[in-house]
Order: structure tokens, then C-alpha cells, then sequence
């Protein structure tokens, strides 16, 4: 029988975990505004790809377990609603820009950055904005982080870039992209440089082991909040959506050469 994970219900076991082994849990503004960081930290970075529904779901399941994470936005319709996005201000969590416009203006940078001030100010309007993170467009051949390669996000009153400006040196990064927290294979943009992890993390269940197991000191954990199920069905139904985009990301991979 297949294994059930990305589960509302499993993503509930791996917060009370991470706060029964006394990790401390921060937003990504605080990580980067913070000189002194502790010697146990967890930074929970959420991107709301699609289903603001699902994020708000885990928004409120976080802050019942006392946790405090960062939900980056995208500004698309169906995604971009005002409500939920200051409902989930409201849970003490953080609230990002999910920026895409270089994708967008098909690799035309001054009309990106134009983009992307018009659309951070939409967000500022809401709610406070201060870090922003990239959203991979894995459709596109544009990385929108090369937007920066010629501006300066800092001139838009930001702290800081979710990819660019965390020290992974110091911070294990792990995400959910692909259904897979170990696997990179379905991942075209969603990772950083950083050493191997060194454990196998084939599930959330080998996940909340190495917490139990005191496995990490500093970590930074990208979960996509609508791939974590809370009904048979919806599970089902991610699994399949899951497994089709994984296979188009494989096309895309190989095409691409990479």
C-alpha cells in the first residue's frame, strides 16, 4: 500500500516535533536583522504557489503550535488575495513577496523592475513587506533572481532575498519541490550551494527522525503549502498533479541540457 506523506496531519507532527526538541523558530527577517542567531534555529520559509486556502490552513496550524515562519505570496490572480494574506499576518508570521516578473516580461529587465515595484507596492498596501524570494517559473528559460545582477533590492527598503541573501554555509536548506524532500531530480531552481545533507530524507517521517535526533543545528525548510493534503481526496489528487509536473520537469531538464 502506498505511504502517505505531505499530509496536513504529518506536517502537524513535524512542528510539535521541532518544538519538543526545543528548536527555536524564526521568519526569514528575523534570521537576517538579528546579529546573534541560536544554536538551535529553525527557519520556516512557506511559497504560496497556487491555493492561499492551504497556506492559511498551515499559517493557523503553526501559530496553534507556537511557531512563527515566513509565507511568500505570489501576486497572480488566484493567488494574491488581500484576506488571507493579512489573516496570516495576523498569526505573527511573516508576509513576502513572491516575485516572478523577470519570467513575466520574458527577460526584459526594465520593464521587470517596473513590474516589481508596481507589485510590491500591491503587497505594501496590505501589509508590511521586508524579504523577498524568488518563484522558480520552471516554464520559463529566465532565472528571476538575474534581476538583481543589475538592481539593487535593497533600494526598495527590502532586508533581503530568500536565495541570495541567507548564509548557507551555516543553514542546511531543504525543500519539498518535487514531492521529495532528498530527491533533486524534479528541482530546476529551487536550491542553493550548499554541502551534502550527509542523511537520507526519503519522507517528512526521516525528517522529524533527524530532528529527533538532534541531526541539525541551523536549518532552513521550503514547504509549498499547497502540496500538504488534509483530505483523502486532495491527497490524491496532489499525488497525481505532483507526479505529471515532476515528469514535465524531467522534459524540461533535458531539453534544456541540464
Amino acid at each position: 500500500m502506498l505511504a502517505r506523506d505531505f499530509t496536513l496531519s504529518g506536517y502537524r507532527q513535524l512542528c510539535q516535533t521541532i518544538q519538543a526538541a526545543s528548536y527555536s523558530t524564526w521568519p526569514i527577517v528575523q534570521y537576517l536583522t538579528c546579529q546573534e542567531h541560536p544554536e538551535k534555529l529553525v527557519l520556516l520559509r512557506h511559497d504560496v504557489d497556487r491555493r492561499p486556502e492551504a497556506a492559511l490552513r498551515m499559517a493557523q496550524l503553526e501559530n496553534e503550535a507556537g511557531i512563527h515562519s515566513t509565507y511568500y505570496f505570489r501576486s497572480v490572480s488566484g493567488v494574491f488575495k488581500p484576506g488571507i494574506i493579512k489573516e496570516i499576518s495576523s498569526l505573527d508570521h511573516e508576509i513576502g513577496y513572491h516575485y516572478e516578473t523577470l519570467s513575466m516580461t520574458h527577460g526584459n529587465r526594465e520593464a521587470a523592475i517596473k513590474l516589481f515595484e508596481q507589485e510590491l507596492n500591491q503587497f505594501r498596501q496590505i501589509c508590511k513587506i521586508e524579504t523577498i524570494s524568488m518563484h522558480g517559473s520552471p516554464l520559463s528559460p529566465f532565472d528571476n533572481r538575474d534581476l538583481w545582477k543589475t538592481y539593487d533590492f535593497h533600494n526598495f527598503g527590502l532586508v533581503g532575498e530568500a536565495y541570495l541573501s541567507l548564509d548557507y554555509n551555516r543553514l542546511t536548506y531543504i525543500t519539498d519541490t518535487g514531492r521529495s524532500w532528498g530527491d533533486n531530480s524534479y528541482n530546476l531552481r529551487d536550491k542553493v550551494a550548499q554541502k551534502k545533507i550527509g542523511i537520507p530524507l526519503k519522507s517528512t517521517n526521516d525528517l522529524i527522525k533527524a530532528f529527533n535526533n538532534q541531526y541539525f543545528t541551523q536549518i532552513c525548510i521550503t514547504a509549498h503549502p499547497n502540496r500538504w493534503s488534509h483530505t483523502n481526496a486532495e491527497w490524491l489528487f496532489n499525488l497525481i498533479s505532483d507526479g505529471l509536473a515532476n515528469q514535465a520537469k524531467l522534459i524540461i531538464r533535458f531539453l534544456r541540457g541540464k
